[in-house]
């Protein structure tokens, strides 16, 4: 997107593109392209060009898989049996290591995405994000612990994994439903 750039927003959904992309109708939604209106957009654009990659969206959708599918895969254990128990518990301990690692991408492209789009990270709802992200890691991070640590067939141990991932899943969802809420943010100019 250049300087000169003219932008035009849908009146019905609000999708927002350059006027020389739009052709008969909305990408979006499909109603015809005559309920496009001309638009400014309130990020600069340096701001928006990063903004744009969407690295954020992207990258937080890895740790809230992991988790709802360690969680997943932790119910599905008590009902295996040899090699497909076996198969579990390795794609179990796999995932535990790796989700610590994601939830740091993710929190990490989550406050550059707050800085560009709030100028700061400290807003009430921000502030909810990272503290749940400090919860979602420190369960991450104990899941890959234990994962590492332990024999995951015992009952106490599979116990544990299942808690963990219980937690880090409710975590993940309810990161999910605050950044939902903040897509629907005005950005600041």
């Amino acid at each position: 997107m250049g300087k000169m750039e003219n932008l035009v927003r849908c009146k019905a959904c609000g999708f927002i593109a350059r006027q020389s992309k739009i052709k008969d109708v909305c990408p979006a939604c499909g109603v015809p392209a005559k309920m496009f209106e001309p638009y400014k957009h309130p990020v600069s654009l340096k701001r928006r060009r990063i903004l744009d990659l969407h690295t954020h969206p992207v990258l937080v959708h890895f740790p809230q898989a992991f988790a709802l599918t360690l969680l997943l895969l932790a119910l599905a254990a008590f009902f295996a049996s040899g090699s497909l128990a076996a198969a579990i518990y390795a794609t179990i301990t796999v995932l535990s290591v790796l989700l610590p690692f994601f939830v740091l991408a993710a929190v990490a492209t989550g406050l550059l995405d707050g800085k560009l789009r709030f100028r700061k990270v400290t807003t009430p709802l921000l502030k909810k994000k990272l503290l749940l992200s400090l919860i979602f890691f420190a369960g991450a991070v104990a899941l890959a612990f234990l994962a590492l640590a332990g024999d995951l067939t015992s009952l106490p141990a599979h116990l544990c994994a299942l808690l963990l991932a219980l937690v880090v899943s409710i975590c993940g969802g309810l990161l999910g439903l605050i950044g939902g809420k903040l897509l629907d943010a005005k950005f600041p100019g």
